[in-house]
């Protein structure tokens, strides 16, 4: 079972506002390990970790959630002024997806995969 997918960041404040803007987030922790500030966004069967970027770190390829509709979720982001960089795109197994990207260049996914009959 997935626990957390941790995300090396450039600017703590702006990545962190950034994803409570774009996923519902139930729960924010903070606290320091190693002389590093460490940042838990918790949502609903997932965990955003935010760690500072010293540079020396590789950038995640994409991330990606679930969501009942890629319509709905390009609706409910453009009204926060976040726009799409790609897509949606239709599978050919049906599932729909759609591409934003996070403010260090991270790739994010939503990804509906049950159609509605």
């Amino acid at each position: 079972m997935l626990h957390h997918i941790g995300l090396y960041v450039n600017d703590m404040k702006t990545s962190c506002e950034f994803y409570e803007k774009i996923l519902l987030i139930e729960k924010k922790e903070r606290f320091m390990w190693n002389d590093t500030e460490l940042i838990f966004l918790i949502g609903k069967g997932y965990q955003l970790e935010l760690m500072p970027n010293s540079g020396s770190h590789a950038a995640c390829s994409h991330i990606a959630f679930s969501v009942t509709s890629v319509t709905k979720k390009i609706k409910e982001l453009s009204q926060k002024e976040i726009f799409l960089t790609e897509g949606p795109y239709e599978l050919p197994n049906g599932w729909r997806t759609v591409f934003y990207e996070g403010p260090d260049g991270e790739e994010i996914e939503f990804i509906q995969t049950r159609i509605p009959h």
